[in-house]
């Protein structure tokens, strides 16, 4: 929600800030002696400030390598002529609009776009595209569109109550991480004294505003990159008298959002991918300026945070407010900050080698010779040594993320809490939701993060649970106290499982999500609301259109695959196929009737009666490779019923063609035929036969584990177990919290961990056997009929 209250404290600005004169700025600096007009403090600031912590020699020098590498003469290169590389043109590219003119109030941008736009991220290419070609143009370009900018700053007005479009948190960061490492070049070129001081006046300004307005924490990624930037210019500007303290108060501030706004999983507080990285990026900073931060664990587990999030394709969904993010140069660098071998090796396997040698360029050479030698070693074996296979399963329990993976499959489940913000919250209105991918490419997809905040449908579609996949009730929004708790993960060798509970819309809400990880792998998802009198509404989004091809069965597909069949089985009914072996299901697995499809809305459709079947298309990003999203269209199917029982089978299929497959519910198992294999889920279990014989089953929190009407174990207490056939016999892998005896079938040798036991069977073939204490323990020599 918008907030009608300034986020930070009551204006502060005054002309310390905004109308600093030469005579000042020279006091800033100490008043050195032989030093009374700004070109004798440019050539003192000269000779005393440090590098900053990413200069810009070094990044255009490796941007000009790889132009010599394909041929291309930098030196006389000219904007609009062709044969530079694809770095050099980019380079040129986001300079072009300072030749021709940029209007440098941004009065004509949005309510948010126009504090952006003062962050100066326009301003900063024609320092690039200068040091790149040496022509004087764009070096002219900045000086004038800077001297325009800074005469007419203070006369722009912003739409959010009592936040300063110039001198707010976010502005003073962005500004200085822009222009801090741009004043290294400028302070030795040809730029006038008169903005070579306005630009210096700008980085104190900002500096003294942040001070000022950070004397204690608060949460949220504004004050923690805004301290970041803050030690930095101190440290490239230590003569600064002002600089000591400056140093002193960011580093408080640090260390306390590394104990607060960092979970212990790595995650960052408002839990969005974006904004994370945008946080790790300004660590990364303050950890170049003082290796304590380097040191700090949770700078490491922030790094690991990305990467567990990260595809087997290198990109992370835009979850909450954020983009879809690409992490692997922000690996790369985070090895070289931590001095972190794995780190590189990760990147290394989502970059090709120019790109990985390019970015490696541009990193500064260490003063500590035996530390260069390391990251010299590291970048030659990155791509020799193989990164370890993620873990089956991972629970982010403090960002509230579970990570389901498969062997082609992966899921990335939303459990967390919602998160205020300073100005409005990057949490979306939706939990237990998630995503599907499967060979490379999202399955089930959701709406993400908006181009700008200022887009109409941010809050209607973006934030809306009506943008993810979840089950809203009565169309409305999920309140903010979500009140979310998750059952132990199940996570075997074949199956994993996630359960949790939410009473975000006002009343209790669960879901299951289950997985078969090997193939013929598919996930059902069972959601329950016992409360009748409500109108509930499952919601799934696909990037390509739902095609109907059988009664409630859908199909999303590009022309070559790969894509998702969806079932919606309900609570009783059975599916079934036609002569072509498209998969179908009894339309009675819905309340009210034969549902049909009610129409296509592509303004964010209306509601429907219950019982029906709704498509919608709305917008979101999407991945298209090599560090690139862009928008398209997505496709909303939307379910309809008076009941919040849905049972819904998610088949994914790597072709354009869905599998064959039926789709029954027996009494209270789900029962999934796709020919020689069946598969039978349950609540608490799953059993997988192949050609009509077991090949596993395993089960959870469960005291009997069957197969159809063959009782396979029975336990005096709830127990995790996992059958499966070795030798023609079963053998169990049971996990249980104390002391528990069972009963099973022995056959010629029975043994529990390797131990052979004397087990005396009963009339009915039934030996009890104890498990001593808690713990996993496997048992062999089960007879299996």
């Amino acid at each position: 929600m918008t907030t009608i209250k300034s986020p930070e404290k009551p204006r502060h600005i005054d002309g310390r800030i905004n109308r600093i004169g030469t005579d000042d700025l020279i006091k800033a600096f100490g008043a050195p002696a032989g030093v009374d007009d700004l070109g004798t403090l440019r050539a003192f600031v000269a000779r005393r400030m440090r590098r900053p912590a990413w200069p810009l020699p070094e990044w255009i020098e490796a941007i000009r390598s790889t132009a010599d590498a394909d041929g291309t003469d930098t030196s006389s290169r000219r904007t609009g002529e062709t044969g530079s590389s694809a770095a050099v043109d980019a380079v040129l590219a986001a300079a072009e609009p300072l030749l021709t003119g940029v209007e440098v109030t941004g009065r004509e941008h949005g309510r948010s776009r126009r504090y952006g736009f003062h962050y100066l991220g326009w301003l900063s290419p024609g320092v690039h595209a200068w040091l790149l070609t040496s022509d004087e143009r764009y070096l002219a370009a900045f000086e004038q569109h800077f001297d325009d900018w800074y005469s007419q700053r203070d006369s722009v007005t912003g739409e959010w109550p009592g936040l300063d479009v110039i001198w707010y948190s976010l502005g003073t960061w962005a500004r200085c991480r822009n222009l801090l490492p741009a004043l290294e070049v400028l302070t030795e070129s040809a730029l006038s004294d008169r903005v070579w001081g306005r630009l210096v006046a700008t980085l104190v300004g900002g500096a003294r505003w942040a001070y000022d307005e950070h004397d204690v924490f608060r949460h949220g990624n504004w004050q923690l990159v805004c301290a970041t930037e803050l030690l930095h210019l101190s440290a490239v500007l230590p003569d600064l008298v002002e600089a000591e303290g400056w140093a002193s108060r960011a580093r408080e501030r640090i260390h306390e959002h590394l104990l607060l706004d960092v979970y212990g999983d790595g995650g960052h507080y408002e839990r969005s991918p974006g904004y994370h990285k945008m946080c790790l990026t300004a660590l990364q900073t303050a950890a170049l300026v003082d290796r304590q931060f380097a040191e700090h664990p949770k700078l490491s587990a922030m790094h690991e945070w990305l990467a567990e999030l990260a595809s087997a394709e290198g990109w992370i969904p835009h979850l909450q407010d954020s983009h879809i993010e690409w992490p692997a140069l922000s690996l790369l660098r985070g090895s070289y900050v931590l001095d972190n071998p794995a780190l590189a090796r990760v990147a290394a396997q989502w970059l090709t080698p120019a790109q990985f040698a390019t970015e490696a360029a541009m990193l500064p050479a260490w003063d500590d010779a035996a530390r260069q030698q390391r990251w010299m070693e590291t970048l030659a074996t990155a791509r020799e040594i193989p990164v370890p296979q993620p873990a089956g399963a991972t629970v982010m329990a403090d960002s509230g993320y579970v990570i389901l993976r498969g062997d082609e499959l992966r899921a990335v489940i939303n459990f967390g809490p919602h998160i205020e913000h300073e100005l409005e919250s990057h949490s979306h209105r939706a939990v237990l939701d998630l995503v599907l991918e499967g060979w490379g490419q999202p399955l089930l997809w959701e709406a993400g993060g908006p181009p700008s905040y200022d887009d109409p449908e941010y809050l209607t579609w973006y934030q809306s649970g009506r943008g993810h996949n979840s089950v809203l009730v009565d169309d409305r929004e999920l309140g903010t106290d979500r009140g979310v708790t998750i059952d132990p993960l199940v996570d075997t060798s074949h199956v994993a499982v996630f359960t949790g509970q939410h009473h975000g819309s006002g009343l209790p809400q669960s879901r299951t999500i289950a997985m078969v990880r090997e193939q013929p792998a598919f996930a059902v998802i069972s959601d329950r609301a016992p409360a009748p009198g409500h109108v509930f509404r499952a919601h799934w989004q696909s990037l390509h259109p739902w095609q109907q091809v059988g009664p409630l069965t859908y199909d999303a597909s590009p022309p070559n695959g790969p894509g998702l069949l969806l079932i919606e089985a309900g609570d009783h009914g059975a599916a079934g196929a036609d002569s072509n072996g498209v998969a179908g299901v009894d339309s009675s697995g819905l309340a009210g009737g034969d549902p049909a499809v009610i129409g296509v809305d592509a303004t964010g459709g209306s509601s429907v009666g219950v019982g029906g079947v709704e498509l919608v298309e709305g917008v979101a990003r999407r991945p298209v490779g090599d560090g690139v999203a862009e928008y398209g269209a997505l496709y909303s199917l939307v379910l309809t019923r008076d009941s919040g029982d849905f049972t819904t089978v998610l088949v994914p299929h790597e072709g354009a063609r869905a599998a064959d497959v039926r789709v029954a519910i027996d009494g209270a198992t789900l029962v999934v035929d796709h020919g020689c294999t069946v598969d039978r889920v349950g609540a608490s279990s799953w059993v997988r036969t192949v050609d009509g014989k077991l090949s596993w089953a395993t089960g959870w929190r469960l005291r009997e584990l069957r197969d159809r009407d063959q009782v396979l174990l029975r336990s005096a207490a709830e127990v995790d177990v996992e059958a499966t056939i070795v030798d023609g016999g079963l053998r169990f892998e049971v996990t249980c919290s104390g002391r528990c005896a069972l009963w099973i079938r022995p056959g010629d040798v029975l043994r529990l961990d390797g131990v052979p036991i004397a087990a005396e069977s009963d009339d009915e073939g039934w030996a009890q056997l104890t498990l001593p204490y808690a713990g996993r323990w496997t048992i062999d020599g089960v007879h299996h009929v």
